[in-house]
């Protein structure tokens, strides 16, 4: 059963990382503070890596004890994908990486998934749906990274995403992916110990671009394995969260005359930090909200109705909006 990869992973990256946190110490994969960050001493950055280490054994293993399913090539195509993102964010996390060269390499690892298929059918000529699909494979994993900023969020977020993407999978018979994702979870929950409340270790680009690119081709895959219909929505609105930050802090940016690239603590998660005086009850308050939008999202997968599909849809983009507009008025704390 693909169920054993999660519990499997989640012990590998707790015993795992605190092994990854030496390595980091001795090979110099720290990230040292600066203005726009929360810690205040250098920290290991080798996380991403003890986690997507954890969950490829925990797939080999459950690979190993199930039958293959017909999907299995689905599982291939996004830890190979997830490796590219992975090696992508550890040369950026030790020796830099221009923008232009690192959206390269990610646009790289979206073309292994679109290469095997994954590309929703959007009713235009197969090329733009491809060149479409990777645009937001791509700002997914830019959402992603943007976000990860506060001790716990990325790692929470993902384990939430990735275990209702593995239930969407499971439900069409595809268990092999379905290890894969849970294994990912599994693996982001065994890694949570050392990196909330207090982080004795952060995933890194390297963790943040693997894991959006996880959560980016599990989306697709979701709405390429559901029955065509309104219900195709449904995994979007599983990563409205990450989705919404990212236009945010592009938006607020643009208004302040900012460059966007830059670095700060204006994200939605850091304003929701200063309303609430605390980070340690922000992460938990919006891991909860990515419960409700994956609750809602898979709901919607799972009814394909025009009804329900719109009511949930509204309803969160209101909600979000409203939030975002509140948000914008809280008092940030810029680079430097």
């Amino acid at each position: 059963m693909p169920l054993a990869a999660l519990p499997l992973a989640l012990v590998l990256a707790l015993v795992l990382t605190p092994l990854a946190v030496r390595i980091a110490w001795t090979s110099g994969y720290l990230d040292h503070p600066e203005a726009r960050k929360l810690h205040t001493s250098a920290t290991a950055l080798l996380g991403g890596a003890a986690v997507f280490v954890s969950a490829l054994i925990a797939w080999g293993v459950a690979m190993r004890v199930m039958p293959h399913a017909p999907a299995d090539w689905e599982a291939y195509y996004l830890l190979f994908g997830a490796g590219v993102a992975l090696a992508t964010g550890l040369w950026d996390d030790r020796f830099g990486m221009r923008p232009s060269v690192k959206m390269l390499a990610q646009a790289a690892a979206g073309v292994v998934l679109l290469a095997g298929g994954a590309i929703p059918r959007l009713g235009l000529p197969i090329g733009v749906d491809a060149a479409i699909t990777l645009v937001a494979l791509i700002g997914l994993m830019n959402a992603v990274n943007f976000l990860d900023n506060m001790n716990g969020m990325v790692a929470g977020l993902a384990a939430i995403a990735l275990a209702g993407f593995a239930w969407t999978s499971m439900q069409r018979g595809a268990n092999g992916i379905a290890a894969a994702q849970l294994a990912l979870a599994g693996a982001c929950l065994g890694f949570l110990p050392h990196n909330f409340p207090r982080a004795r270790i952060f995933l890194g680009d390297a963790g943040s671009l693997f894991l959006g690119y996880s959560l980016g081709a599990s989306a697709l895959l979701a709405m390429n394995g559901a029955r065509p219909g309104w219900g195709q929505a449904g995994p979007a609105l599983v990563l409205a969260y990450p989705a919404l930050d990212l236009l945010f802090v592009v938006v607020t940016r643009v208004r302040a005359g900012r460059p966007v690239y830059e670095g700060g603590k204006d994200h939605t998660n850091h304003r929701v930090a200063h309303v609430l005086h605390s980070t340690h009850v922000t992460v938990p308050l919006l891991w909860l909200l990515a419960a409700l939008l994956c609750a809602s999202g898979l709901l919607v997968l799972r009814l394909n109705q025009p009804a329900p599909t719109l009511a949930f849809c509204s309803a969160w983009v209101a909600a979000l909006f409203w939030g975002g507009w509140r948000l914008a008025a809280v008092p940030v704390v810029h680079r430097g």
